[in-house]
């Protein structure tokens, strides 16, 4: 009783089930944050068999984000199970520690810093994909498009550069099969949500046991488009896989098409496992600068000619679930910002002209896209971001010892939750928090402000590593677009009902059409 007692305040639950029952399962953020109203800014919950300690003050989620022992995974059978606690996202402990410093650095050496020699290259890169977007868009000679999918599409190949050192060409059904992946893959995520806190549900649902299968399959497929580009960049790096690295589920990967082609099996719960074809790797497009393909290979073959202890962070298996996370959180994060930034901006056509106008009184360059010098672009791309969480419930941590938070003990294994839609939406902090309003991130003086409670990239030790790429991309593309069009939506005006957005991995806008108008 005493230990209970010390625990954080919250509302009884069910036995096994705990509170999940009272969760809106399509607005989990919603449940979450009038459950916060009612018992502060640090509750707990049991949801399944997971203990849950639900932090909606930024301070709280400062202090506890900043301590070594709440730099764990949370404990879901998704990231635990499936994921096995691989890559960076999903991983915690040594592993966790020895990838995010690599990839951090990799980043940095690419030019993904404020200072960095190597900025200038990499802002070269992101200005290719987004010409390629602008040429799509001319095409479409002012017809409604479906500008998100176009703009998601061409900074997905600016993020295969990067991580892969390759993009596909346009129109590649490889790639298109690839996205449609990752988009159900995404979807799926969210439906499963309930299997996370009690994974017995996967045996007894059969709508359950029918998602789970469709995300493994997805994650086996896309490991498998992985094992032909890996096996070809190794080629052009002229090394070998070093014996302890192979994974072998892929030992007869490659007998599968005399040519060693990779079979893709069309992706969809709705579709016929007949409808198939083979990756042709020699289709994509090699790029000149760095990826964290090339570092990952160069360093993984040091380590283990030098017997490293660390060489076992290395295998082929971490590379897989490595490079699927990279290339998700620095795709997806992005995209839905600049799909919910567009609509927005679509429906605010007085602030869409005041950011152009910055734009083109400001970078005069047109290659230019200093986004330091542009405050009421950033001051609308951070209303974005405060207005429409991208992760409304923020990526959960797992506390990994006993521990405490304040006058509340946190026991090992509970999963801390950031709540960022409580933070970005409490009517103390933000006046209006309903209305997109720009302008409460700039000062009398016209500077970009950036509020404490303000925490879209969270914080602590693990904050997103790739914060600075993805603002890079955003203001890469949104200055180039705004520079030469002006867009409104080609479509009705969406409801209350949709401008609440749909919550999987994270929270998507309406699909709306766009007419893009030249100037």
């Amino acid at each position: 009783m005493k230990e209970w007692r010390s625990l954080p305040p919250g509302p009884w639950g069910l036995p096994i089930v705990g509170f999940l029952p009272f969760i809106d399962r399509n607005q989990p953020h919603l449940t979450l944050t009038k459950v916060a109203k009612q018992f502060g800014p640090i509750y707990g919950i049991s949801m399944g068999n997971v203990y849950t300690v639900v932090l909606s003050d930024h301070r709280l989620v400062r202090e506890a984000f900043a301590k070594e022992a709440f730099s764990g995974r949370a404990p879901l059978y998704l990231t635990h199970g499936i994921m096995q606690g691989n890559g960076i996202i999903c991983a915690e402990g040594g592993l966790w520690k020895d990838q995010r410093k690599l990839v951090t650095m990799w980043l940095k050496s690419f030019g993904m810093s404020k200072y960095s020699v190597s900025r200038e290259k990499l802002e070269r890169r992101i200005a290719v994909g987004v010409n390629e977007l602008l040429q799509n868009v001319k095409q479409a000679s002012g017809a409604p498009i479906d500008l998100p999918s176009m703009l998601t599409n061409s900074l997905g190949n600016v993020v295969n550069e990067i991580i892969f050192g390759y993009k596909y060409p346009s129109d590649d059904k490889t790639w298109k099969w690839f996205r449609q992946i990752q988009e159900e893959g995404s979807h799926e995520m969210g439906v499963a949500g309930v299997v996370n806190f009690l994974p017995f549900i996967r045996f007894i649902s059969q709508s359950i046991r029918n998602t789970m299968r469709i995300l493994i399959r997805g994650q086996a497929q896309t490991h498998a488009l992985y094992a032909a580009i890996i096996e070809m960049r190794r080629k052009v790096l002229k090394i070998e896989a070093p014996e302890g690295a192979k994974y072998p589920l892929h030992e007869n990967l490659f007998k599968q098409h005399p040519k060693g082609f990779i079979k893709c099996i069309k992706y969809s719960k709705h579709a016929s496992e007949t409808e198939e074809h083979y990756f042709d790797p020699e289709i994509l497009i090699p790029t000149d600068g760095e990826c964290i393909l090339d570092n990952f290979l160069l360093e993984q073959k040091k380590r283990f000619d030098n017997d490293a202890e660390t060489a076992k962070y290395m295998t082929d298996e971490q590379m897989f679930y490595l490079l699927a996370d990279m290339f998700g959180a620095g795709l997806d994060t992005t995209s839905t910002t600049l799909a919910w930034f567009l609509l927005y901006m679509a429906l605010h056509p007085e602030e869409q002209e005041t950011v152009r106008r910055e734009i083109l009184s400001v970078l005069i360059d047109d290659n230019d896209s200093d986004y330091t010098k542009l405050p009421r672009l950033m001051a609308a791309i951070c209303e974005t971001q405060r207005i429409r969480s991208i992760v409304p419930v923020g990526i959960p941590h797992g506390c990994t010892e006993d521990t405490y938070l304040g006058e509340y003990r946190i026991p090992k294994g509970a999963m801390v939750m950031p709540l960022q839609w409580a933070m970005h939406m409490d009517p103390d902090v933000w006046e209006d928090p309903e209305e997109f309003k720009p302008s409460r991130f700039l000062d009398e003086d016209g500077n970009l402000l950036k509020p404490q409670q303000f925490i879209p990239f969270q914080t602590g030790k693990r904050m997103c590593p790739g914060d600075e790429l993805s603002r890079m991309m955003s203001c890469g593309l949104i200055t180039r677009l705004f520079r030469h069009m002006r867009v409104r939506l080609a479509d009705e005006t969406p409801t209350e009902e949709e401008m609440q957005g749909t919550v999987g991995v994270t929270m998507t806008p309406p699909k709306k059409l766009y007419v893009c108008v030249p100037l």
